[in-house]
């Protein structure tokens, strides 16, 4: 009787977290970019925090293809990221004025935040 109640407890719990998933998605703007990043990195995911007429604040999730990230530095509208790959180090700089939103390439952009997930 109680192996039941768990199984059909676990099933609810599971059917509640999809739904739940599905309605938080069908809500949200998704938002693409047009942007000169190096091929090593992705973006996977943009979110847009203030929106008006002329800029927009988003954060932007991406993915490493290869390799790990060593450190993030921020400084006047650019981003230094340094990753390491099989032994070797590079930089990349990263312009805040590269990011544009597809649609309304006349706002100016500010990342707020970049987020990292590391693949390969």
């Amino acid at each position: 009787m109680r192996i039941r109640k768990k199984v059909i407890l676990l099933i609810f719990g599971l059917a509640m977290l999809c739904c739940s998933a599905l309605f938080a998605q069908e809500g949200s703007d998704f938002v693409r970019l047009k942007h000169g990043l190096p091929n090593i990195l992705k973006v996977t995911n943009v979110r847009v925090y203030s929106d008006n007429p002329t800029s927009a604040k988003i954060s932007i999730w991406l993915d490493v293809k290869k390799g790990k990230i060593v450190s993030i530095s921020r400084g006047g509208g650019e981003w230094l990221i340094t990753v390491r790959t099989r032994g070797k180090v590079s930089a990349y700089l990263v312009s805040e004025k590269s990011f544009k939103i597809v649609g309304e390439e006349t706002k100016t952009v500010k990342i707020r935040a970049m987020h990292f997930a590391e693949s390969g």
